[in-house]
C-alpha cells in the first residue's frame, strides 16, 4: 500500500472521549457519542455525522469555532439521527465540516482539514469532507452530511464512496443548521452496497409509485464543462448503462448555458438565502473568516430581495423543465464533479478553475429537487472519479437499486 493511502482502517467504537483520528475526520471540542438500540437492522454499524446536525447534550460547530462558542446546548437530537439510532446504529462522533459549510474544497482554516484516505495529497472535497473521509477510510460503516451545491456529491467522488442528494425534502433534515431553505437536503454516504442500501431502507420512505427506467440521457453541456480526459473516461461506463437501459439519446439541457443557471440563479438563490440564515450572526459576532467563505458572504449581502424573487420565478422554470423532460422514466449521466480530488498543491487558479467548472454539473438537481447518485464506477490519476445518474422526483429508490447494479 502506498504511503499516501489510508483505507481499511480499524473502525471506531462508542466512546465518551474523541476517537482514535488518523485521518483527522472527526471535532474534537464537541465529540458526542451514543449507542443505538440493539437487534435492530442497523445495529452492527457504526457512523458519523456532520457537525451541522444537533444532538441532544452537545452543540454543534458548523466549521467555525464562533459558531460553536456561541450556540446553546442543543435540546434536542435531529430525527434523522435518531431514526439511525432506533434501527440500531451506533454514533460514534460528529465530524468536520468546511467552515460555515460554504466551500466544496475539505478545507477548513480553523481546524485543518480532513486527509483524503485514497491519496492524503489530495483534497478530500467538502463540505462533508469528515463524513466522507471517515467513511472512505474504513473509521465508520456510512455517515450523514448535507448537500447544497456538492456538498455530500463532491467529496463522496473524491473518496471513492457512494452518496445520495435525496429528492429535496424526502428526507426530514429538522436540527440541522440553516443555511439554505430551498436547496439544502440530508444526504448520506458508504463505502459497500450493502450498507448503502440498508442505509436507504431506515432513512427513505418506499417510492410514491414504481419506476421502471428505460432511457438515458447523456447531457452534452455538462460533459462540455469538463476536461477531455474526464469525458473519455466515461465512454465504457455509459455504454455499459445504455445497454442496460436499452435507449440512449444525447441531449442538451440548457440552450442558455449551465453557467447562466449557476451565475443567474443558483448562486443568487443560494447567496441570499445563506445571508439570511448567517447575516444575523456575522453582524452581531464578527466571527473571523477565512477569504474563500469571507468573499462569498460578502456578495451574498449585496443581494436584494428582488433580484432574489427573480432568481426564485427562474428555479422554478428549470424545475419545469426537468421535470418534463425526467418524466417518462429517464435516467441522465453527468460527472460528479470536474475531476478527480485536486493536489493540495494546486495554484489557487486552478482550484477555483475545477470549482467553476464543477458548478455547472453540481447545480442541477438542487435547482430541480431531483435525486442525485454518485457512483465509484471509475479511476483517473489511480484515484476515484463519480458517475452521477440522476432520475425524476421521489424515484430515490428506484435509482438507488437501478445503480447499485453497476458497483462490483
Amino acid at each position: 500500500m502506498s504511503n499516501y493511502v489510508m483505507r481499511n482502517l480499524e473502525k471506531v467504537a462508542v466512546s465518551n472521549t474523541p476517537p482514535y483520528d488518523p485521518l483527522q475526520a472527526f471535532v474534537r471540542d464537541n465529540h458526542i457519542a451514543m449507542k443505538g438500540l440493539k437487534g435492530k437492522p442497523l445495529s452492527n454499524y457504526v457512523f458519523a455525522a456532520k457537525d451541522v446536525f444537533k444532538v441532544k447534550g452537545s452543540t454543534w460547530g458548523n466549521g467555525h469555532p464562533d459558531w460553536l462558542r456561541f450556540s446553546e446546548p442543543d435540546d434536542f437530537t435531529a430525527s434523522a439521527i435518531m431514526k439511525l439510532l432506533d434501527a440500531g446504529a451506533d454514533l460514534v462522533g460528529k465530524t468536520v465540516c468546511d467552515e460555515l459549510c460554504y466551500s466544496i474544497s475539505g478545507e477548513n482554516w480553523h481546524y485543518g482539514s480532513p486527509l483524503n484516505p485514497n491519496d492524503t495529497r489530495r483534497l478530500t472535497g467538502g463540505s462533508s469532507s469528515g463524513s466522507c473521509a471517515a467513511t472512505a477510510g474504513g473509521l465508520v460503516d456510512f455517515a450523514i452530511g448535507s448537500d447544497c451545491l456538492g456538498s455530500v456529491r463532491v467529496p463522496a467522488s473524491y473518496n471513492g464512496i457512494i452518496g445520495l442528494r435525496p429528492t429535496y425534502e424526502r428526507i426530514e433534515n429538522d436540527g440541522e443548521a440553516p443555511y439554505c431553505e430551498s436547496m439544502d437536503v440530508l444526504g448520506f454516504v458508504a463505502s459497500e452496497k450493502q450498507v448503502f442500501q440498508d442505509v436507504a431502507d431506515i432513512l427513505l420512505e418506499e417510492d410514491p409509485s414504481k419506476t421502471e427506467f428505460n432511457k438515458l440521457y447523456i447531457i452534452d453541456d455538462a460533459f462540455a464543462a469538463v476536461d477531455k480526459e474526464v469525458e473519455d473516461a466515461f465512454d465504457d461506463v455509459i455504454n455499459k448503462i445504455g445497454d442496460r437501459l436499452g435507449h440512449v439519446e444525447h441531449i442538451t439541457l440548457a440552450e442558455e448555458g449551465l453557467d447562466y443557471w449557476v451565475r443567474d440563479v443558483f448562486q443568487i438563490v443560494q447567496g441570499y438565502e445563506i445571508w439570511e440564515s448567517y447575516g444575523g450572526f456575522i453582524n452581531k459576532y464578527r466571527p473571523r473568516l477565512s477569504p474563500g467563505p469571507k468573499e462569498r458572504l460578502e456578495k451574498a449581502s449585496m443581494i436584494s430581495r428582488d433580484i432574489y424573487l427573480e432568481a426564485k420565478k427562474k428555479k422554478e422554470e428549470f424545475k419545469k423543465r426537468m421535470e418534463d423532460l425526467m418524466s417518462d422514466g429517464a435516467v441522465m449521466i453527468t460527472p460528479t464533479a470536474s475531476s478527480v480530488a485536486p493536489l493540495k498543491s494546486a495554484s489557487l487558479e486552478e482550484i477555483n478553475r475545477l470549482r467553476t467548472q464543477s458548478s455547472k454539473l453540481l447545480c442541477i438537481s438542487p435547482l430541480a429537487g431531483i435525486p442525485q447518485l454518485t457512483l465509484p464506477l471509475l479511476e483517473q490519476e489511480e484515484v476515484p472519479l463519480g458517475v452521477t445518474l440522476m432520475s425524476a422526483k421521489n424515484t430515490d429508490r428506484a435509482l438507488i437499486d437501478f445503480g447499485l447494479q453497476f458497483m462490483s
